[in-house]
């Protein structure tokens, strides 16, 4: 008997770090509410990530449930540089920022500070903590004033807001990671400071050069990247995106923050991709063992937004708490998810649907999926994927109840880990006749705890079996018979 299925709609990701890369902590982040793990690839060696993805795939036995492993690539990331001295800087203070070697008191990586920035440009450091303003450029420097007080410290992010950055979406270190990332068995690649739809296509062209297919997530934290027509170009070549809310304020500002991250949400939503929210979710459970009520209040709105998952950063990687954020942030979705008006306006719109969809039949019988379900009342909607394509045309209408995906491969059920709703499982390939696909529904759903005696079941998949085609039938099940 497979273990019960713990519904919960949202789903959670940990940030590995310091923190969180002991075997038994990484299970019991699962345990407690992580649906997926991310790999920081700024901040990680390389050599590590396969012991990393190792601990994940241990969780994943103890949890008997597929557990995604995301890499988070760090695209086109200013940096202060390795060899930077840390240090304090109070108002008023000139810094020379320049290359590394030199006698800069910033050393940076990534830019040649006189060749890309120009007078009263602004240089910010650690998501706009410290914020600088450069005054005279003296190559190979840039003298810069320190507008507040902070803190100087190596491979502190850097944020040019008034500047593009000449870096290629991909660095020489992304690639790098991409092949170890692949090498290791990752699921998920994420790319930062995504600026087009172009950064996306690159990757996945390096993704096929390997000979993996895993989805990719855009992250948006560029504010080109969230004007139109770029934001809806990306929506059309990313499987996922995710709101990356630290660098996004400091490219803008903090105050636009909320209003971006509404808009994205909306915007994802409606085209019905997924969307995952990041940064500062329960910050101040990095050190305290409570969340403010701001942070209850920041994870519940984003769930009544719709957003698919939440990401923990520095709660789960070098937070003294990580096991307990995540149990937090789990509580506080479970509540959110409680509420009445939960999902009144979140069906992606079927027009904007028709307008960009590749697959209208699947798409059809995806919705007629959900809008049946919810009609007679059934306990689950099941689907046969074998792609993950079809588990996520039905959790973009947002249906009431669990969509139990069922696949035989196990990459993809790592994937659709990420997805609002979903909850995949491995079973055998679906038998080459309908009747025997249903019976098999019904078995799955049963051992997860998902059908009640006598319960009803919405069943897709594709007919004829054995050719492996798109999702095109739909069938309403009473669990001991038929209808």
């Amino acid at each position: 008997m497979s273990p019960a299925i713990r519904f919960q709609r949202v789903k959670i990701l940990a940030t590995l770090g310091p923190a969180s890369r002991a075997g038994e902590v990484v299970t019991a982040l699962a345990q407690a509410g992580a649906d997926g793990f991310r790999i920081n690839t700024a901040h990680t060696p390389l050599e590590h990530f396969a012991q990393l993805v190792e601990l994940v795939r241990e969780a994943e036995r103890a949890s008997q449930r597929p557990l995604a492993v995301l890499c988070d690539l760090a695209g086109p990331k200013l940096r202060v540089h390795a060899s930077a001295t840390e240090r304090q800087v109070t108002p008023g203070d000139e810094l020379l920022l320049g290359p590394p070697g030199s006698q800069a008191a910033i050393p940076v990586d990534g830019f040649e500070p006189a060749a890309e920035l120009t007078e009263n440009s602004r240089v910010l450091l650690h998501d706009g903590t410290l914020r600088l303003t450069v005054a005279a450029l003296r190559p190979p420097f840039a003298v810069a004033v320190a507008e507040t007080a902070g803190r100087v410290a190596p491979r502190m992010g850097i944020n040019l807001p008034d500047r593009e950055t000449s870096l290629p979406s991909l660095t020489a270190r992304d690639v790098a990671a991409l092949q170890a990332g692949v090498a290791a068995g990752v699921d998920v690649f994420a790319l930062s400071f995504v600026r087009r739809a172009a950064d996306v296509d690159e990757l996945r062209r390096h993704l096929a050069a390997l000979g993996s297919h895993a989805p990719i997530i855009a992250k948006l934290e560029k504010a080109q990247a969230v004007e139109p027509p770029a934001l809806e170009e990306i929506l059309g070549a990313a499987d996922m995106v995710m709101v990356a809310r630290g660098d996004l304020g400091a490219e803008t500002s903090p105050e636009r923050v909320p209003v971006l991250q509404k808009h994205i949400v909306r915007r994802a939503r409606q085209r019905g991709v997924p969307v995952m929210i990041a940064t500062e979710m329960l910050e101040s459970l990095v050190r305290a063992s409570r969340p403010t009520r701001a942070e209850a209040s920041d994870v519940a709105n984003a769930v009544f937004d719709g957003a698919d998952a939440l990401l923990l950063t520095a709660e789960t990687a070098i937070g003294a708490h990580p096991i307990l954020a995540v149990q937090t942030c789990a509580r506080i979705v479970a509540g959110a998810e409680g509420h009445p008006g939960l999902g009144v306006v979140w069906g992606a719109e079927a027009g904007v649907l028709l307008e960009v969809c590749d697959e209208p039949v699947a798409e059809a019988v995806a919705r007629a999926a959900v809008v049946a379900a919810r009609e007679v009342g059934a306990a689950a909607i099941v689907c046969f994927t074998t792609s993950g394509r079809t588990a996520r045309l039905v959790a973009r209408h947002r249906p009431a109840m669990p969509i139990l995906a069922l696949t035989p491969s196990a990459a993809v059920a790592r994937a659709l880990a990420l997805l609002w709703g979903v909850e995949p499982r491995l079973a055998p390939a679906a038998p080459h006749e309908h009747e025997s696909v249903v019976a098999l529904a019904e078995r799955e759903a049963q051992a997860h705890g998902l059908l009640p005696p006598g319960g009803l079941l919405v069943v897709t998949h594709g007919a004829p079996v054995g050719s492996r085609p798109p999702t095109n039938l739909l069938r309403i099940h009473r669990s001991g018979g038929v209808l």
